[in-house]
This record gives C-alpha cells, sequence and structure tokens, in this order.
C-alpha cells in the first residue's frame, strides 16, 4: 500500500471519529523525559494535545509549538499557559513570534499511523522530517489511536523514525 492510498485510510477512519481515554495523558507524561518538549497543537481528528500541553506545563517542562515557515521549515514559540495558543493553534487568531529553540529532550509529533520499526506517517508536507535530524538528541514520540499501528509503513530515506508512540485510545 502506498503512502497517499494510506493517508487517505486512516483519515477516513479518524473522520469517524476516536475518543482518548482517561488514563492517555498520564501515558504521555510517562514516555516524554522532562525538560524543554516540543509538541504540535492538534488538528480536528488527532490524538488532543490540548491537555497534555497544559499537563507538561503543570509538571514544570518548557513547552514549544510549532510555527510553520516558510520552505517547510518548522520555527517554535513557548507555550504559556496565559498564551492564547489555542486559538493560533487551529485557526485563526494572533500569531506569536518565533524565538530561538533550546535544546529539546522530546519532540512529540503528529503520525497518521506507526508501524514496529517504528516508521512514521506523517501528513505528507515534510515539516517534521525536516527538523527531527536538527535535534538528534531528542526523543521521539508519536500520538496515534489504536487502529494506527501497522504492520509495515511505506518509508523513503528522509522519513523519520520516532523512539515510540502512545496510543490515546488504548
Amino acid at each position: 500500500m502506498d503512502k497517499a492510498h494510506l493517508r487517505a485510510m486512516v483519515r477516513a477512519r479518524r473522520a469517524a471519529g476516536h475518543v482518548p481515554d482517561s488514563g492517555y495523558p498520564a501515558r504521555v507524561l510517562a514516555a516524554v523525559p522532562r525538560g524543554v518538549v516540543c509538541c504540535y497543537v492538534a488538528l480536528p481528528g488527532e490524538p488532543p494535545t490540548e491537555d497534555l500541553i497544559e499537563a507538561l506545563l503543570a509538571r514544570g517542562d518548557e513547552v514549544y509549538l510549532p510555527i510553520a515557515g516558510a520552505r517547510r521549515v518548522l520555527h517554535w514559540t513557548p507555550a504559556i499557559s496565559s498564551r492564547p495558543w489555542r486559538a493560533w493553534g487551529v485557526g485563526p487568531g494572533p500569531t506569536p513570534e518565533p524565538v530561538p529553540l533550546p535544546e529539546p529532550a522530546t519532540v512529540i509529533v503528529p503520525a497518521l499511523a506507526v508501524d514496529a520499526t517504528g516508521h512514521r506517517l506523517g501528513q505528507g508536507g515534510g515539516y517534521y522530517d525536516r527538523f527531527v535530524p536538527t535535534v538528534p538528541q531528542a526523543r521521539t514520540v508519536a500520538l496515534i489511536w489504536h487502529d494506527e499501528v501497522f504492520e509495515r509503513i511505506p518509508a523513503q530515506r528522509h522519513d523519520i523514525r520516532v523512539d515510540t508512540w502512545v496510543i490515546a485510545d488504548a
């Protein structure tokens, strides 16, 4: 199965809806070392990150959120509880300014699917495939639904692998 077909299949499943279970945030926190964490703001259908970002901040982590830049490059801005990150992350609203990113301990990456070897199927933009190699010390964690673990994900040389994944509705 090629990437385009697999993406279409997973997106159709996501449209049917999933709900994370109550243990999801704790499982993510257990997989993420304390420190600087880069985390995406979930789009509809993705495992949610709103409560997770708040939990990371409450734990004392420095959390940075992505800003998509030109040439499919990610820039980062700090997540601060009082900042209206919910508005700018998923819809219209104020756009924050990027800042220099400290060395992250973890990058929580969006994923449509993973396989047992850690290959990740992303949305297709390549943002994280470009960013993750620039922070080789960072642990990579994908957030997925229970039906998004496949035997094999088609991968190309530039596709990143993740160190682990957390299933939101285990």
